[in-house]
């Protein structure tokens, strides 16, 4: 009986971990927006993670020597043109949150059209 029960032990972690791993083809892409907030959240498969980074960069112009390629971040940012965020990013998954009333009509709408091309992007490749 305590081998069965074990046994059903093993079974059910194995289970739960084997369904917690990602799916390796699932992308999902969240654009929610307060008064005061932009969040843009994406899980994507890793394979995207250097387009995804290649992408931000082009988009989001950072002039200086900067690069969100090869990086693992979490972090508050502001870049040369003053656009302040928060960024979390690691292979596989981006959060963006930015603060409006903490930036330009500009970098909103910069920051805002990026993540709406950024979802396009990853939809497309995943085809």
């Amino acid at each position: 009986m305590k081998k069965l029960c074990n046994l059903f032990l093993i079974s059910a972690l194995g289970l739960v971990f084997f369904s917690s791993c990602e799916n390796k083809g699932d992308i999902s892409i969240s654009h929610s927006e307060t008064h005061d907030l932009y969040k843009f959240t994406a899980r994507y498969p890793e394979r995207f993670t250097k387009e995804v980074q290649q992408y931000l960069d082009e988009e989001l112009e950072n002039e200086s020597d900067f690069s969100f390629e090869n990086a693992r971040l979490d972090a508050d940012m502001v870049l040369d043109n003053k656009m302040a965020f928060y960024i979390r990013m690691y292979p596989g998954s981006l959060k963006i949150e930015m603060d409006k009333t903490k930036n330009s009509y500009e970098n909103y709408a910069r920051m805002k059209k990026m993540g709406e091309g950024l979802g396009k992007i990853l939809k497309d490749e995943n085809q």
